[in-house]
């Protein structure tokens, strides 16, 4: 979240006064904690570059702000934004409040402003709805000093409690339904290669088929795209795992355009179960995720580390809802 154009930064001020951006958030917020001599210098520097706290940032910069920040990367997606509303409304229920910080990509760039902004608000705890490895090194640069969780897959710091949905075990229980369901050849549309999640899913997928697989998106316009490059690749495919449902609308479309009947020719299984899935003119198959569940769980988890407790590693199942694009189960 890029800030206003000119605005100096808190780590602006270190730079310009020589100490770290702890000190200045020191002096910020407990000055008689810094020396005579080093206050003064951060002060005249915060004078100099014209440095100024949000209204939000006052109120928020106690001892006992019962503030929790949130870090969603690409948050405007179904998923991230679900498990967000679900960490909100979770807060309130405990009397804290929330700071989310939605970031479009996880350039170094985008993260430092975020880091930036949670330092100035002083939040007492922290999630990172982390989707990739640089999304991980937030959560990974807070821990030594704030209580983390963070949402993901992969490999996560010590000190942080991760919570995740099973990707890797749901993408292999659909890929097992369309083989179940008739399918003999089932390829993968994939999700960005640089997304932990889509590795999972892409992991699960490989394990129970050997069909041919092209990277596609999350939306459904990659979809579209990615059909149609898979089957130039391999045009005996008779079922597809799609990365997310967007993508297998747009792959839907390509087929049907192309007289490709679903899911008599080609069987169809999406993952997320959207809103819209089970009214389409085939109905989706589609992995329903636990969002509001991973939300709730990785609020529980970051208050045990509030309070004193182990970080937790828990892993949510995901459920399968079949519907009219899986085919027809085949008969002994």
């Amino acid at each position: 979240m890029p800030r206003s154009a000119g605005r100096p930064s808190i780590r602006d001020v270190a730079k310009a006064a020589g100490v770290s951006h702890q000190t200045v958030s020191r002096v910020l917020n407990a000055p008689d904690m810094v020396r005579p001599g080093t206050r003064q210098r951060v002060e005249d520097a915060i004078a100099r570059l014209g440095y100024r706290r949000s209204r939000a940032a006052r109120s928020l910069a106690t001892s006992d702000s019962r503030v929790i920040g949130i870090v969603a990367v690409q948050g405007a997606l179904f998923g991230p934004s679900e498990m967000a509303l679900a960490i909100d409304e979770g807060a309130r229920d405990r009397a804290f409040s929330t700071v989310r910080v939605t970031l479009r990509d996880d350039s170094l760039a985008s993260l430092a402003e975020a880091r930036d902004h949670l330092e100035d608000l002083a939040v007492d705890g922290l999630i990172v709805l982390a989707w990739s490895g640089p999304s991980v090194g937030l959560a990974q640069s807070f821990a030594g000093s704030l209580p983390t969780c963070v949402v993901a897959e992969g490999t996560v710091p010590d000190g942080v409690a991760r919570v995740r949905g099973d990707h890797r075990g749901a993408a292999e229980a659909a890929t097992r339904v369309l083989i179940e369901s008739g399918c003999r050849r089932v390829a993968h549309l994939a999700g960005p290669a640089d997304w932990l999640e889509a590795r999972a899913r892409l992991e699960g997928w490989r394990a129970a088929a050997d069909g041919p697989c092209v990277e596609a998106g999350w939306h459904a316009a990659d979809g579209y795209r990615a059909m149609g490059e898979l089957w130039a690749l391999d045009d005996t495919i008779d079922g597809v795992l799609a990365a997310n449902d967007h993508v297998a609308v747009g792959a839907m479309k390509w087929l049907t355009e192309r007289g490709i009947d679903v899911p008599k020719r080609v069987a169809v299984f999406g993952f997320d179960d959207v809103d819209v899935a089970g009214y389409l003119r085939v109905p989706l198959a589609s992995v329903r995720q636990p969002f509001h569940e991973l939300g709730e769980a990785a609020l529980q988890a970051l208050f045990s580390l509030m309070d004193g407790g182990e970080p937790v590693d828990l892993t949510i199942p995901a459920q399968l809802v079949v519907r009219e694009s899986a085919g027809v189960p085949s008969k002994p």
